[in-house]
């Protein structure tokens, strides 16, 4: 299936998708085209092992919390401090230990929450809820990637 016919039959699909995440249809519709841009530049990578509806919700949720990462960066405003210094994270169940460790991490969901929670100052609330978990899973996860930490510094 080329590209066209993806979007024909697909971009309203896609764009319902990005509406049901960021509730803003500007923002959905540009989502729905980061979505076919990705696929655009992906080349043929749908490989059917699931439905073509399955694959383009997982570009498009992906593509929404893509959004909502660079919209959280865009809303914090860095002093200078931050700038010069590494950010340290206090947990009271480990040392203290420096953010920049965290790219070394083997599990990448672990490696994410932490640099939320920790790095971006995102409440385990708000992780839950844009990645569509429970807090339980997410405290859970940021646990995890504080033993991990440990063993790497």
């Amino acid at each position: 299936m080329n590209i066209s016919e993806l979007w024909q039959e697909n971009a309203d699909f896609v764009l319902k998708v990005g509406q049901r995440y960021v509730d803003n249809l500007a923002t959905a519709e540009d989502i729905r085209q980061e979505v076919f841009l990705r696929l655009i530049n992906s080349g043929d990578s749908f490989q059917e092992q699931s439905s073509v509806k399955t694959w383009l919700y997982t570009i498009t949720f992906r593509c929404c919390m893509d959004y909502y990462r660079e919209e959280r960066r865009q809303q914090q405003i860095v002093d200078e401090y931050q700038l010069t210094e590494p950010l340290v994270a206090h947990d009271s169940q480990s040392p203290i230990w420096a953010v920049n460790d965290v790219s070394d991490m083997p599990c990448p969901v672990s490696q994410l929450f932490v640099e939320l929670y920790f790095g971006e100052g995102w409440s385990r609330e708000e992780i839950a809820r844009i990645f569509g978990y429970n807090e339980g899973y997410v405290s859970k996860k940021i646990q995890m990637g504080v033993r991990q930490l440990q063993k790497l510094v």
